[in-house]
């Protein structure tokens, strides 16, 4: 009869087996785990992820607003891709004004480079506003967090 554990050989086997694969598991996922939660430069917006949408030949990526309270003005942050063959303007609109992005054929446009602010943010940091996206080709609505200087990746971002 063999013994699955306790003292015998056997079961020091079984035993030691069962620590080593532990050990590899809980290795492996806290790996996975820091990789996913790391805060370089490359993955700057991984903090608060904003909404992504399309319209026509425009990706809109991780798009989000910058206040520091509801009625200020707001930082718009993101990235406009474009994936046609020309230059396209796209118009970003809340309830009370726009402002328009060109974005180059087979390029980008990356707000956190591209100074770009609404007049007013239309809700408090923590909630999420509507905005809307326009081409020549169509609109979306985007449903984008507010977000504030709290979060250190925000702070250079906060309107002045």
């Amino acid at each position: 009869m063999t013994v699955v554990s306790g003292t015998g050989l056997d079961g020091a086997r079984v035993d030691r087996r069962r620590r080593m694969i532990t050990c590899v598991l809980l290795g492996t996922s806290l790996v996975l785990m820091t990789g996913c939660a790391t805060g370089g430069e490359d993955n700057w917006n991984s903090t608060a992820v904003g909404d992504d949408e399309s319209v026509g030949e425009i990706d809109l990526l991780s798009v989000l607003l910058v206040t520091d309270e509801e009625g200020n003005p707001a930082r718009l942050l993101g990235t406009l891709e474009n994936n046609g063959d020309q230059p396209v303007d796209v118009t970003i609109s809340d309830d009370d004004e726009d402002v328009t992005v060109s974005v180059p054929a087979q390029g980008a446009a990356a707000l956190d480079t591209l100074e770009t602010f609404l007049q007013t943010a239309g809700d408090a940091p923590g909630a999420r506003t509507s905005l809307t996206a326009t081409t020549e080709t169509g609109e979306v609505e985007l449903l984008v967090p507010v977000v504030d200087g709290t979060l250190d990746p925000y702070k250079p971002y906060l309107p002045e």
